[in-house]
């Protein structure tokens, strides 16, 4: 297993299983993007998507089915974590399928009043947007960084 940052060749293969699964293609003017691999294959893909020099969205975190099993969703966010600490952002906002919670509460990111926090308003109109669009139910987590 590995992990590595999307390059301008990756890109197109990473909107392709965007497309597949109905997320919001990337960009890599405003995204950080990390590909994990398993043995010499692309087996997954996940994104920070810079709000601000502050603020980011964690999001577009996806196994294909083939590597599914292989705790590489949990090898992604951890590096997408961490890559949100070396890039000195002090809030990473999630909105994860409902029955993701407690996969992310093991990362730190807590739910929280999103009507009466002074939330990033862009995070909160894609939330808003995902409750309408996705047939599943969806959370607003967010993860806070000291310092």
């Amino acid at each position: 297993m590995s992990i590595k940052r999307v390059t301008e060749a990756e890109l197109a293969w990473v909107n392709r299983q965007y497309e597949q699964i109905g997320f919001m293609p990337s960009k890599l003017q405003n995204e950080i993007i990390a590909i994990v691999m398993s043995q010499g294959h692309y087996a997954g893909v996940g994104r920070l998507v810079m709000l601000n020099a502050h603020e980011a969205e964690m999001g577009g975190i996806y196994i294909l089915d083939a590597f599914r099993g292989q705790f590489l969703a949990q090898e992604l966010v951890s590096y997408l974590v961490e890559e949100s600490k070396r890039q000195n952002l002090k809030t990473v906002y999630c909105i994860p399928f409902e029955e993701l919670q407690h996969f992310y509460e093991k990362f730190g990111f807590h739910a929280f009043d999103a009507p009466a926090s002074n939330a990033n308003p862009r995070i909160l109109e894609k939330y808003h947007w995902c409750l309408k669009t996705y047939d599943k139910n969806v959370l607003l987590l967010k993860l806070t960084h000291d310092g």
